[in-house]
């Protein structure tokens, strides 16, 4: 059998799209637009492949992920820690075909730590629990890769966390 190397066509609607910057990011988020994006499958039937190591605010562990199409593997690495002098950075690449890079890029920087936290150690906060917003108190900041450890202000002083800075996950006291 001999191939004719003329007999190939390359599709152009097939590309790659790379992102790296150095810092950290939200795992909570990143998850969920991955989620969006590879739950999609007008998105991720043209995801061939895509894969990333990332460094996760409040995680010492890389994070890392890889899929193909809607399948779809990511976790802290058991065997892979920032070391003390590099640099915490992030880095993706998707391979695919006619893949919006812009969206891509646009997504991936949503996830990025990019201001501190509204919340202190030692406020007290609302948090939404199974059966509503309950009173709680920030008893740590950036913990296993979320913004919030939060203790609820109940008998119990149930520890839960607060996955994402934003309202919807951690509000400021009603009335404060």
């Amino acid at each position: 059998l001999k191939a004719d190397p003329t007999d190939h066509q390359h599709d152009d609607r097939v590309t790659s799209v790379a992102v790296k910057f150095e810092g950290e990011l939200n795992v909570n988020k990143l998850q969920t637009w991955i989620g969006e994006l590879v739950g999609t499958p007008e998105k991720a039937g043209g995801l061939f492949r895509y894969k990333g190591v990332l460094a996760v605010k409040g995680a010492q562990q890389k994070w890392v992920f890889q899929g193909v199409h809607m399948l779809f593997a990511g976790g802290f690495s058991e065997d892979k820690a920032w070391g003390p002098n590099e640099p915490r950075e992030c880095r993706f690449v998707f391979i695919g075909k006619d893949i919006d890079e812009a969206s891509l890029k646009e997504g991936f920087m949503k996830c990025r730590v990019t201001e501190g936290l509204r919340f202190a150690v030692g406020d007290l906060v609302e948090a939404r629990c199974q059966g509503g917003w309950k009173p709680a108190k920030v008893i740590k900041t950036w913990d296993d890769g979320n913004p919030y450890r939060l203790e609820v202000q109940d008998r119990k002083k149930t520890n839960i966390w607060g996955p994402i800075d934003e309202d919807v996950c951690v509000r400021a006291v009603s009335g404060a």
